[in-house]
C-alpha cells in the first residue's frame, strides 16, 4: 500500500448537535502513523517509545493505526502515551473508504489499552458534559467526525472538524474560534 499520512481536521467555529457526528478530544502532540507487520512495529515519524508500546498493544499481525504521541493528560513529558484515533489498514486490506464508525469498531478490537497505549474516547450528542470534562482536564479543542466519514490520507476535509472549547455565559461549553466575530455554524439533525 502507498505511504499513508494523517488526515487533518478542518478548523471551524461550530456547535455540534447531531447524532450523525462522533466527538473526541483534540490531542496535542505528534501525529503518528504506526505500521505493524508480522510482530514488528514502525512509526512515522520514528518514535522508539511509541514503537515499544505498540509492539505489545497491536493485537494483529498487520495493521496501520493513526494516533498521537502525547503527554496530555498523563502528567508531563516523562509520561507519554500513544493515543489511537483511527485504523487505516487491517491484515493488508485498506480501510480508507470504510465509514469511520466501522473503522472505530475494528480499532477497538485491534488495540489493547495499557498505561502507554490508549484509545481516544469517542462520544455522540449530547456532548456538553464531555466538553466540560475535557476542558477541566486541559483540552482546548475537540474534533467532530461525521460517523460515515472516509479517511483522506494527508488531506483535510469537512468530515473532520477541529472546534475550540469555550465556556458560554450560561455555564455550558461550545466550540468557538476565540477572537473572531464570524457566525457559529450549527450542525444538527
Amino acid at each position: 500500500m502507498a505511504e499513508l499520512n494523517p488526515q487533518r481536521p478542518t478548523p471551524v467555529r461550530a456547535e455540534i448537535a447531531s447524532a450523525d457526528w462522533l466527538v473526541e478530544p483534540f490531542w496535542p502532540g505528534i501525529r503518528v502513523i504506526a505500521r505493524s507487520d508480522d510482530g514488528g512495529v514502525h512509526t512515522s515519524p520514528d518514535l522508539p517509545g511509541a514503537t515499544d508500546a505498540l509492539r505489545v498493544a497491536i493485537q494483529t499481525d498487520r495493521a496501520v493505526v493513526d494516533g498521537i504521541w502525547t503527554a496530555q493528560p498523563f502528567g508531563g513529558e516523562d509520561r507519554r502515551a500513544f493515543v489511537a484515533v483511527d485504523l487505516l489498514e487491517l491484515d493488508g486490506d485498506p480501510l480508507l473508504d470504510v465509514p469511520l464508525l466501522e473503522r472505530r469498531r475494528l480499532l477497538d478490537s485491534v488495540v489493547s489499552e495499557s498505561e502507554s497505549v490508549r484509545l481516544s474516547p469517542i462520544v455522540k450528542h449530547p456532548i456538553r458534559g464531555w466538553l466540560a470534562s475535557w476542558r477541566a482536564t486541559g483540552f482546548t479543542h475537540y474534533v467532530a467526525k461525521r460517523q460515515n466519514a472516509r479517511y483522506a490520507s494527508g488531506g483535510q476535509n469537512e468530515d473532520w472538524l477541529k472546534i475550540p472549547i469555550e465556556r458560554q455565559s450560561g455555564g455550558g461549553f461550545v466550540g468557538r474560534l476565540i477572537g473572531t466575530r464570524e457566525r457559529v455554524r450549527r450542525i444538527g439533525d
